[in-house]
């Protein structure tokens, strides 16, 4: 058996989760001819350093905010990406300039609550790492999404990950 680091895994799964978020929302652009699908990015660490380069290449996209609950962080990223919004808190990025798409990339244990808050926003949700950290949690999030008819789109590879496997 051939193993592979921490990094290494993490890189793999992160690009595996980038194309796959890349191709959603070119499917889901081509609901909206015309229409970019306006993005905010929550969690600005070394996760969003694999997502931005591709999400601000993609013809479907426009980054339009980025958080980071330690703010310099959020304001590097926007600078790195020319992006116009930047907040140290997912409230004031809900309020902030409209867009369709939260991308979570926050630590796990976050995804349940900051998730459920942005599709109670009327936000479509692609959440990097596991969508919540129950099945109850998770379903709760599902039902959410369906009443409000919102996408709620989970990455996919990490319960191949041996940081959710423990």
């Amino acid at each position: 058996m051939h193993t592979i680091s921490r990094q290494q895994f993490l890189q793999h799964t992160a690009m595996a989760g980038i194309a796959w978020l890349v191709s959603s929302i070119e499917g889901f652009a081509l609901t909206r001819p015309g229409k970019k699908i306006r993005v905010g990015i929550i969690g600005c660490g070394s996760v969003s350093g694999q997502y931005l380069p591709h999400l601000s290449k993609s013809p479907h996209v426009e980054l339009v905010s980025v958080c980071d609950i330690i703010y310099e962080r959020a304001k590097q990223r926007a600078t790195e990406y020319n992006i116009p919004n930047h907040y140290p808190h997912i409230d004031q990025m809900l309020a902030g300039p409209a867009f369709d798409l939260v991308v979570t990339l926050t630590d796990m244990q976050e995804h349940g609550r900051l998730n459920k808050q942005a599709l109670q926003a009327g936000r479509h949700v692609w959440s990097e790492k596991p969508l919540a950290n129950t099945y109850r949690e998770g379903k709760e999030l599902l039902e959410l999404a369906k009443n409000k008819q919102l996408p709620l789109w989970g990455a996919p590879a990490v319960v191949d990950s041996p940081q959710f496997g423990f």
